[in-house]
């Protein structure tokens, strides 16, 4: 009986501790962070409640359902590592439950999600939008921080990380990137007490483009009497065209003039808006690669001068008959030291001088020439630059004008038993200066009896192969010079035998 009543007063008492136990408290996620070695989610938690003895860790599916994943055994046991989650592909949540040693439960804990970093990017973009789903259960959650490395894959350079601080009212960003380059981003969530939770990471491959050193204005030449052709080299297989601007004071302000465009080896723009033989032009090259991106670079690799160049300006003091007198100027953008030389053409044939210095006076003699008398300077490089080029530019042209001396004879006798005179023509002392020339002779009715184009013939006074009439006849004369001038002369010549 006693033994009895000993069993009963045991259960009785069982029963009184089962009537009176409570269910543990509901643990408290700190926070959940993507492991980048496993890309798997570490939850972390703490429990308020003693004699636990268990936790069961939930997910929640794309339904919103609530599943068990896998028990924790062991109060202290506060960390998981989940093996079978996906937060490189999509948010994950997840909640525990705390278990007593009499097998209680708690309820749920308050559910945390992983941070989502997502992004849009299209090829030749400059900058990444980037986004995420906020993370709102962190305690004193101070804000998030974007870690980004990148690297750049044509040189396979690694440059250091990069920390932006972001508000924790943000969930997107506007992120600056490079060209040909791979980038690592993630986001990490902050607390005061040294929580720190990571998001996925992403790894993004930037536009390839080869992207240029630097931008050389190799030439500026004169070209025709109111042109200059803008010659750029640059080192990238990737531009499309090279904007070309221009301003009429040095270090002035730059105006857009036009585009280069690739000519063999070269980009070349003509400017037809100018005049050489007036101004100086500065000119400023910058490239746009095939993704519109312009560069402001050096004009070589080695330098730290932006490409700025200006016509090579021959400018006029004064002229006569006799002398040309001129003052050179300079051209100081090649990559190598240059000699500046100056050259006259003469009717389109043109002759070295000599070697001049810059911003000297010379005089030139041209009493011997006759037509159109130009005046040009050459800057050449030495040497072969480090581009393995000698480049030249051209200056404007100083040109006078000297028409050439006419002799008209106003009378001839043909077929008189003399030698002499026996031909009409023209007699000019410099027929080179003369590019075009017609000479036409009329009877006294205006019928056009000869004609001729050449300098060197003349009219031998007859008429359908028989001998002209002595007389009175016209003659008309028409001559181009090479100078761009025009003559007309018309007159009356006396045939006598």
């Amino acid at each position: 009986m006693r033994i009895i009543k000993n069993l009963i007063l045991n259960l009785s008492l069982i029963f009184t501790l089962m009537s009176n136990a409570q269910d543990p408290n509901a643990p408290v996620i700190t926070f959940l962070s993507v492991d980048h070695s496993t890309q798997q989610v570490e939850i972390n938690w703490v429990n308020s409640t003693p004699n636990v003895v268990s936790y069961v860790i939930y997910f929640e599916d794309i339904t919103g359902l609530w599943i068990p994943l896998d028990t924790v055994m062991g109060i202290a046991n506060t960390t998981y590592l989940t093996s079978t989650a996906s937060p490189q592909q999509k948010k994950e949540t997840f909640s525990i439950v705390a278990i007593d040693a009499m097998g209680n439960s708690s309820v749920r804990s308050d559910p945390h999600s992983t941070v989502f970093l997502k992004f849009d990017y299209q090829n030749c973009d400059t900058s990444l939008a980037l986004f995420w789903n906020s993370y709102l259960n962190m305690f004193a959650m101070d804000g998030y921080q974007l870690k980004a490395i990148r690297e750049d894959i044509q040189s396979g350079t690694v440059f250091l990380e990069q920390t932006i601080a972001i508000s924790s009212d943000n969930t997107s960003l506007v992120f600056p990137i490079e060209y040909s380059s791979k980038y690592t981003l993630w986001l990490e969530t902050m607390s005061p007490v040294g929580n720190l939770s990571k998001s996925n990471f992403l790894e993004i491959f930037t536009t390839d483009i080869d992207k240029p050193q630097y931008c050389y204005i190799n030439k500026v030449s004169v070209i025709g009497e109111n042109s200059i052709e803008v010659s750029v080299l640059s080192d990238s297989r990737d531009i499309d065209y090279i904007n070309v601007y221009k301003s009429n004071l040095e270090n002035g302000f730059q105006f857009y003039s036009g585009q280069a465009s690739a000519t063999n080896n070269e980009y070349l723009y003509i400017d037809p808006l100018v005049l050489p033989e007036r101004n100086f032009y500065y000119y400023q090259a910058k490239p746009v690669d095939i993704c519109g991106k312009e560069y402001d670079l050096p004009k070589y690799i080695s330098s730290n001068d932006v490409s700025y160049a200006h016509n090579l300006k021959l400018s006029l003091l004064s002229a006569s008959n006799e002398f040309i007198y001129v003052e050179t100027s300079e051209y100081d953008n090649f990559l190598s030291n240059s000699h500046l030389e100056l050259w006259k053409e003469v009717n389109g044939e043109r002759s070295f001088l000599k070697d001049v210095y810059p911003l000297t006076d010379y005089d030139v003699s041209i009493s011997s020439d006759v037509g159109k008398i130009c005046l040009f300077l050459v800057s050449t490089e030495n040497l072969f630059n480090v581009l393995d080029r000698k480049d030249t530019v051209y200056s404007n042209m100083v040109c006078v004008s000297k028409s050439p001396s006419l002799y008209i004879p106003n009378a001839f006798t043909p077929s008189n038993q003399d030698v002499k005179n026996n031909k009409w023509q023209v007699i000019i002392n410099d027929k080179k200066s003369i590019q075009n020339f017609n000479l036409k002779i009329f009877d006294k009715y205006g019928r056009a009896i000869f004609e001729t184009s050449s300098i060197d013939e003349g009219w031998d006074g007859t008429l359908n192969n028989n001998l002209a009439p002595c007389g009175i006849y016209i003659y008309k004369i028409n001559i181009d010079y090479a100078q761009g001038e025009q003559l007309t002369d018309t007159g009356s010549i006396t045939l006598l035998r």
